[in-house]
């Protein structure tokens, strides 16, 4: 992965995932961040009533960030590589949109406000030290509140829009 123009932030940092669109019909909720057929993991886009998907590869082309800090508490320090939250809301088409609802593949879900991806560099996470996450590493995609960079971020509210394993997203 080309390293040219990654923006470079040290700091604890909270995970939420997220995706972008491919315009291809989209899988099940439960399949849409297994591999796309192609062996590529890819999310599930819902809009309107209309199914999309994003591939990881697809959102890994965005230009790329990076944030590196304690993932979560039960995890170690990690720098991990994205595209940030508000590239990923212009490419997937939800760019008049006050909110997005991210699902995770268990079944989680929470609404990510438009203040938090025109406010803070909000990461949508789909590499950490280099390697793609996996499953186990609680991917395809994350995505990271950079809340030691930004104080008001270290509240409840944050940690729950913290989505791992991310399937969907809605607007």
């Amino acid at each position: 992965m080309p390293r040219t123009g990654l923006l470079r932030i040290s700091l604890s940092i909270f995970l939420i995932a997220a995706g972008i669109a491919s315009g291809s019909t989209g899988p099940t909720l439960a399949q849409s961040s297994l591999a796309n057929g192609r062996g590529n993991p890819a999310i599930q886009l819902r809009n309107a009533g209309r199914i999309r998907t994003i591939s990881i590869t697809a959102i890994e082309a965005l230009p790329q960030s990076e944030l590196t800090g304690r993932v979560s508490p039960d995890e170690p320090v990690a720098t991990c590589q994205g595209a940030l939250l508000s590239d990923v809301v212009n490419a997937i088409g939800a760019t008049k949109t006050d909110r997005i609802t991210v699902r995770a593949s268990d079944g989680y879900a929470a609404d990510i406000p438009r203040k938090d991806w025109k406010t803070w560099p909000v990461l949508v996470a789909t590499r950490c030290s280099g390697h793609r996450l996996t499953v186990r590493q609680r991917g395809p995609a994350r995505i990271l509140y950079p809340a030691t960079l930004y104080p008001e971020l270290a509240n409840r509210a944050y940690v729950d829009r913290s989505v791992w394993m991310i399937a969907e997203i809605e607007w």
